[in-house]
């Protein structure tokens, strides 16, 4: 019972579709807007992943078929679901049939299709339709095509001319299938370069799903950069622990600057598999003045050899950022050093010139030498970091004093200003007083001869108020 049930499902498909596609009673019509479209995919053997069709339609369609071949070494996993938000289950059925195994492109060839019981549209006008999964074998060791073909739609709309239902024929789609095997790329995001002819290296990482017997790949340097090389000429190289003892890298520099390296072991050694970032080999790199501040080394047109020697292709480039140290950071940190060494000269000559008074005391002197301390350590360590080739990690907790220097240079110049103007404030008062205290003295003198002159016979008496007096003035 359960079979013949399979079975009339299968007729009634196969019958449903049959009628889609059929002239009779339609009105055709062929538009680009509307398109059936499925992502790239990369996948491992033994991997299942879920795929999805998309469908753009800016016309309202209601039922749609099409025909999706699958490469040899991709399996259809019998499970075909719904977008719910784009197919409403009381309205839409939806089947995918194997048709059959075509020889010529070596493709299994299902047929998709999507049926209205009600004539009703599907949702909206772009997003996913249909998933369906699928599953790598080891068959599959190049990337396939996946081809969307036989792609006709309907409407449930009528043709006001004909009065007959809209078909659509849309192109045909063509995704791509990649054996995901593993990936050739490099360690660091970004690099730093020095331009004095110090040389810098470079980590390839390797992950792998497959045990590797060789692979190939292309490192392209920007202008400005070169490999260094060991006294045959040839590139230096570095081997990591992961490279079996017999396994070679050998290489070439083609004219136009690009390395061209291939790793192999006559021995039959393979890089046994690792899911995580390990390095595999190093090569160095040195710069000249020539180099760009911000540029990229390229690692690209990699190939990886499996156990059983297919030569299976990567897809994707893999790129490391490189910083021209000097122009990307040192010169600017350096910048910002000779400003706090111009502000501070500029603070100097204002003190020299407005506070000449205080210049040479011992607190102006000790706080204008402690900032040319501050600004001295800040080159030293801008100089350091810039020799040990951590400038570029480190930058900003190089530079973090800046700010609290340019700020000491300010609270410099106010506290000497400041200091002066209190300077100039007691000397004239000390003037002033001083001269009020000459003139008291003058007036005292002043009467003491007249008493000793004038008043002889009585002058002793007052010598005691008089010493008195001339006891407060000298107070």
């Amino acid at each position: 019972m359960i079979q013949n049930t399979k079975i009339l499902l299968k007729q009634l498909a196969s019958r449903l579709s049959l009628a889609l596609v059929a002239a009779v009673g339609f009105c055709m019509s062929v538009s680009a807007e509307n398109k059936v479209s499925m992502d790239n995919l990369n996948i491992k053997s033994g991997e299942t992943k879920t795929v999805a069709v998309f469908l753009d339609n800016s016309d309202a369609i209601s039922t749609l078929q099409m025909d999706i071949k699958l490469p040899s070494g991709l399996l259809f996993k019998n499970n075909l679901t719904r977008n719910e938000a784009r197919l409403d289950r009381d309205s839409h059925t939806i089947y995918m049939d194997h048709l059959k195994f075509d020889q010529e492109s070596r493709s299994n060839i299902y047929r998709l299709t999507i049926l209205s019981s009600d004539l009703s549209n599907i949702v909206g006008n772009s997003g996913a339709v249909v998933y369906f999964d699928v599953e790598a074998n080891s068959s599959l060791i190049e990337t396939r095509d996946i081809v969307l073909t036989n792609i006709v739609g309907s409407s449930s709309e009528k043709d006001e001319e004909t009065g007959f239902t809209v078909k659509y024929e849309l192109e045909d789609y063509t995704a791509s299938v990649s054996p995901n095997i593993g990936q050739l790329f490099f360690t660091d995001d970004s690099l730093s370069v020095k331009t004095d002819g110090t040389s810098k290296k470079v980590d390839v990482s390797l992950i792998n799903y497959v045990k590797v017997r060789g692979l190939q790949a292309v490192v392209t340097l920007p202008e400005g950069l070169s490999f260094e090389t060991k006294d045959n000429g040839r590139p230096r190289f570095e081997y990591s622990d992961r490279l079996p003892q017999n396994a070679t890298i050998s290489s070439n520099i083609t004219e136009d600057g690009k390395l061209h390296l291939a790793i192999s072991d006559l021995t039959g050694g393979t890089i046994e598999e690792k899911e995580d970032t390990t390095v595999l080999f190093s090569f160095y790199v040195k710069a000249s003045e020539a180099l760009a501040e911000i540029s990229d080394i390229t690692l690209s047109e990699v190939v990886i050899s499996d156990n059983s020697d297919h030569g299976i292709e990567v897809h994707g480039t893999s790129t490391v950022k490189i910083y021209n140290s000097f122009i990307a950071y040192y010169t600017p940190a350096n910048d910002s050093v000779q400003g706090l060494r111009t502000r501070y000269e500029a603070a100097v000559e204002k003190i020299n010139t407005e506070a000449a008074n205080v210049k040479d005391s011992a607190i102006v002197v000790n706080a204008v030498q402690e900032v040319a301390t501050r600004i001295e350590d800040l080159r030293k360590s801008v100089d350091e970091a810039y020799a040990n080739e951590t400038l570029a990690t480190i930058y900003d907790e190089v530079l973090a004093p800046v700010v609290e220097i340019d700020t000491a240079i300010v609270d410099m110049v106010e506290m000497v200003l400041d200091y002066q103007q209190k300077v100039t404030a007691n000397e004239e008062a000390y003037t002033r007083l001083t001269a009020d205290i000459a003139a008291v003295q003058a007036k005292l003198d002043a009467a003491k001869t007249t008493i000793e002159t004038d008043y002889a016979e009585v002058a002793e008496q007052f010598t005691a108020d008089i010493a008195a007096l001339q006891e407060d003035v000298d107070s």
